[in-house]
């Protein structure tokens, strides 16, 4: 695949983002999925459930991508996503803290901040990933979580069975 598509895929995909309203809907109650309200929660209390299914699902599309466009072109996916969505992911995580900051509840990330916003542009990226090689996947379905207004934080059950542990 020439780099001008792989460019091009990448801007189609970014266009796609830039509607969405970062963790609008973060701690919202839900019959779709299990959630979480801290940041504390997710990261202690889901971690390592969320790395058996994402570093699985992660290094499937790594060696399709590596096959298919190489490394260079995943790099640029990474770099691309980093750059145009981290500012306003950022953004929505401010607003979320400064929600539930209103509402009374315990708004304390525990320095959790840039880890989260760094997961949330890694599974973005992995999305574009698998759009570019016509492989879509598990992180397409992270990115209509993200496209809801909620982060992706973890998965309960046996993947494929269950559902998403989300903020």
């Amino acid at each position: 695949m020439s780099k001008d598509i792989i460019k091009c895929k990448i801007d189609e995909f970014l266009k796609e983002l830039e509607g969405i309203n970062w963790l609008k809907h973060a701690g919202d109650e839900s019959d779709r999925y299990r959630v979480v309200c801290s940041f504390t929660e997710a990261w202690d209390g889901w971690n390592d459930k969320m790395l058996k299914v994402w570093l699985k699902k992660s290094k499937n599309i790594e060696k399709v991508a590596m096959e298919s466009i190489g490394d260079e072109a995943i790099d640029l996916i990474f770099s691309r996503i980093s750059e145009a969505m981290g500012p306003r992911i950022a953004e929505g995580l401010v607003k979320f803290k400064d929600r539930i900051e209103k509402a009374g509840l315990d708004n304390d990330t525990y320095g959790l901040d840039y880890e989260i916003i760094d997961f949330i542009k890694r599974d973005m990226a992995w999305a574009c990933v698998e759009r570019v090689t016509d492989n879509i996947g598990f992180f397409n379905k992270v990115l209509g979580v993200l496209v809801e207004g909620r982060w992706a934080c973890a998965w309960e059950g046996n993947y494929p069975s269950g559902r998403f542990v989300v903020m």
